[in-house]
């Protein structure tokens, strides 16, 4: 006799009306609502425990195979409707998807799993917190993507993952950090309200700089995790201009030169000159200048980066930024491309490691990210498909206050309305390099 989930397969109810009401509220309710992300979890688990007919097993019993087996059953009864209601809002963390990329069908999901398996692979002390993000990924989608009726029918079939309780791994848990997530995010575009260091000198509330840039521009694809068709070498370089605004939460930083966005669109820069504007209502865009260094688009090209309204991009990065990085120190030895003498070190780790080094006296000098900490030393490039190695040799004597208009950080025309995207993966992972 066929089983249930067998019969279910065949056989998938539509999600109900409180399904699409449920789906259409973003505000969870108050009793799986903990303090901080181990609170989060503890309340999840409680409220999967209570749950008729569960069967459940520690995240920790689960390969990373067995997960990836479970969420492709997950896939196959999911109801389309719910993932369409998350898209509509651009910033619903609920949208489908696997290792920090969102995915349109399951043949993008097979390709995700296969890189991620890869990696594993060649990176085996990764591997427990691939686990960890893929047990939080099945229950949601099996709480956002399944109907209740096929949920009470699933709980029947299926041994499900709890959620590990603990703080989301980090530089305790593994060597290099895996690609998802974003420390560094949390660090450079949230705004802080806890200093973790009292060395940081704030940046001005508007100012311009210049920079020799080192490392691929942008630093991520549309080939899923890592970076499959980025260089991952920091030989090469690229003259870099930036107009910030505190003030007007608006940036706009001025590339040179930057890598293959073929992928992106016709049109996209080829190692050929491309601009990057943050602003804080309509997001985030990629575009063609008219000249390079120069903020007027061209007008052939744009793509966007960040959604309208992201709630991890909010603009520009708040101008003590680096206060929730912790002090390292300094180093006596440092030579980059505009400065030579002695540094302050500043960094943070997480979903990669992140550095920013000024001269004694709070000067930006450098700042990079990558999948390990330079300590002051010549940063050198990781391997292919680990977190990409990008820096900036800030010129000290371009670091100069300056005055803005809202007209200084006008979205070019052809970004207002274009279809193409270069979204950051999972909008949880920015230029972080100011």
């Amino acid at each position: 006799m066929r089983s249930a989930l067998a019969v279910a397969f065949v056989a998938a109810a539509g999600a109900s009306s409180s399904d699409l009401q449920r789906a259409r509220q973003q505000v969870p309710r108050s009793d799986v609502v903990g303090e901080g992300h181990v609170g989060m979890t503890v309340k999840l688990n409680k409220a999967l425990r209570a749950m008729k007919d569960v069967q459940l097993l520690d995240c920790e019993q689960f390969s990373v195979e067995d997960l990836i087996a479970l969420q492709r059953k997950l896939y196959k009864v999911r109801d389309p409707a719910l993932e369409q209601i998350y898209r509509e809002s651009n910033d619903d963390g609920r949208r489908m998807g696997a290792f920090g990329k969102q995915a349109e069908s399951l043949q993008e999901l097979e390709g995700l799993w296969a890189k991620e398996l890869e990696m594993l692979k060649a990176y085996p002390h990764l591997t427990g917190a691939s686990r960890d993000v893929k047990c939080h990924e099945a229950i949601l989608w099996m709480v956002h993507h399944v109907p209740q009726a096929m949920q009470a029918v699933l709980r029947k079939e299926l041994t499900l993952p709890t959620l590990p309780e603990r703080e989301r791994r980090g530089p305790q848990d593994v060597d290099v950090f895996q690609p998802p997530g974003g420390l560094g995010c949390d660090t450079a575009h949230a705004v802080q309200t806890k200093a973790k260091n009292n060395e940081y000198v704030e940046w001005p509330s508007e100012l311009t700089y210049s920079a020799t840039a080192h490392g691929a521009f942008p630093f991520w694809d549309n080939g899923g995790p890592g970076c499959s068709n980025c260089d991952p070498s920091v030989s090469g370089s690229a003259q870099l201009k930036v107009q910030y605004s505190d003030k007007l939460r608006s940036e706009i930083l001025l590339h040179s030169s930057c890598g293959d966005m073929s992928w992106a669109g016709s049109g996209a820069p080829n190692k050929s000159p491309c601009n990057h504007i943050f602003t804080p209502d309509l997001g985030a865009f990629i575009y063609t200048p008219k000249n390079s260094l120069e903020p007027e688009a061209d007008g052939k090209f744009c793509c966007r980066s960040v959604a309208a309204g992201s709630k991890t991009f909010t603009g520009a990065v708040p101008r003590d930024w680096m206060k929730q990085m912790k002090y390292a120190g300094t180093y006596e030895n440092f030579d980059g491309d505009h400065y030579s003498g002695p540094i302050k070190m500043y960094t943070a780790s997480g979903g990669l490691s992140f550095w920013y080094y000024t001269k004694p006296d709070g000067t930006a000098v450098q700042q990079g990210e990558g999948c390990y900490q330079p300590k002051g030393k010549k940063p050198e490039a990781c391997q292919k498909m680990m977190p990409i190695v990008l820096y900036h040799d800030f010129d000290p004597a371009t670091f100069k206050n300056a005055s803005f208009t809202q007209a200084d950080f006008t979205v070019p025309d052809i970004c207002k309305n274009t279809k193409n995207s270069c979204s950051i993966p999972g909008d949880n992972v920015a230029e972080i390099v100011v």
